[in-house]
């Protein structure tokens, strides 16, 4: 039985057709959706230099609205849906596990490349890393 499915998204084509693929399967299934973005840059706050932290407030602001763009998409998309968000910081592949295991989700879906580290978040590795990592379903989505 599905009743939770967890969805990764970074605002690439890969992760919006991930995110229309969960919206459908979580509609299937009558189960509740939750939205992650993780955000990877926060170590870059870490350094003294006050230029670099306008760089990392920014990349958060940035992910952020990613995930505000696809919660919107979603209520739009399905609005009788329960849908809800998670934003995190860290390394992609561990959060969206974390966030599934924590979470006890029966599913997760992510795309196949994204577009994180310039070129991609999601980019094989990080959905592999994922996969290996939880006990749970992993659906891949190109």
């Amino acid at each position: 039985m599905v009743s939770k499915v967890l969805v990764a998204v970074d605002g690439s084509e890969n992760s919006d057709r991930a995110l229309d693929f969960a919206l459908n399967f979580s509609e299937k299934y009558d189960a509740a959706l939750t939205i992650i973005n993780v955000n990877e840059s926060s170590a870059v706050a870490a350094y003294p230099d006050d230029s670099m932290v306008v760089v990392a407030k920014d990349l958060r602001k940035f992910h952020e609205d990613i995930l505000e763009k696809a919660m919107v998409h979603a209520k739009q998309a399905k609005p009788n849906m329960l849908v809800s968000s998670s934003f995190r910081e860290g390394d992609p592949a561990l959060e969206i596990a974390t966030a599934a295991k924590e979470g006890n989700f029966d599913v997760v879906v992510v795309g196949h490349h994204g577009v994180g580290k310039v070129k991609g978040l999601f980019l094989g590795s990080i959905s592999e890393k994922v996969t290996r990592s939880v006990s749970c379903t992993v659906i891949i989505v190109r």
